[in-house]
């Protein structure tokens, strides 16, 4: 099984965009998120991410499985703000090998940024594995709030 990232094309919108919906249907159910949740994203929005943003397809051999959303901020500081995988590939290992694929791509980072939900244990557990801590939380509505959590990297090379 070969696993890897390649910057996500137009093309590949619309399979991307099914495998987001399915990703994130469980939490739009729990929180009842209407408003923002990934699940209501349309394919107009997602070709404009791809097109502004670092925008990853995550790959199995010559299938598609997921996404990734990336944001540069300043100061070689970036922000994870959106990955999904396929139902059928979770609790495969893949999720520790695609994060370092991604920090691999950016070598450059000082330090990573993203939030999961509060309920979410199992991210939680996942990206504090990972060297991630708990740096706050910010409530989205009266069913959601979201962990915030930084990785500081402790190498790092200029670009």
């Amino acid at each position: 099984m070969t696993l890897k990232l390649t910057e996500s094309t137009q093309q590949e919108a619309p399979t991307l965009l099914a495998i987001q919906k399915q990703a994130f249907q469980a939490d739009l159910l729990t929180y009842e998120d209407i408003t923002s949740s990934p699940v209501n994203e349309t394919l107009e929005r997602l070709h404009f991410k791809i097109q502004q943003f670092e925008h990853f397809t995550i790959w199995v051999d010559k299938e598609i499985i997921g996404g990734i959303d990336i944001r540069k901020l300043a100061n070689s500081h970036y922000r994870l703000n959106r990955i999904f995988i396929a139902d059928a590939f979770q609790n495969k290992g893949l999720g520790s090998q695609i994060m370092q694929l991604i920090e691999d791509k950016f070598p450059d980072a000082r330090s990573w940024t993203l939030d999961t939900p509060h309920l979410n244990t199992r991210n939680h557990h996942f990206y504090e594995k990972l060297g991630y801590v708990k740096v706050g939380e910010h409530q989205i509505s009266d069913k959601l709030t979201l962990f915030d959590y930084e990785k500081v990297m402790s190498t790092f090379k200029e670009s």
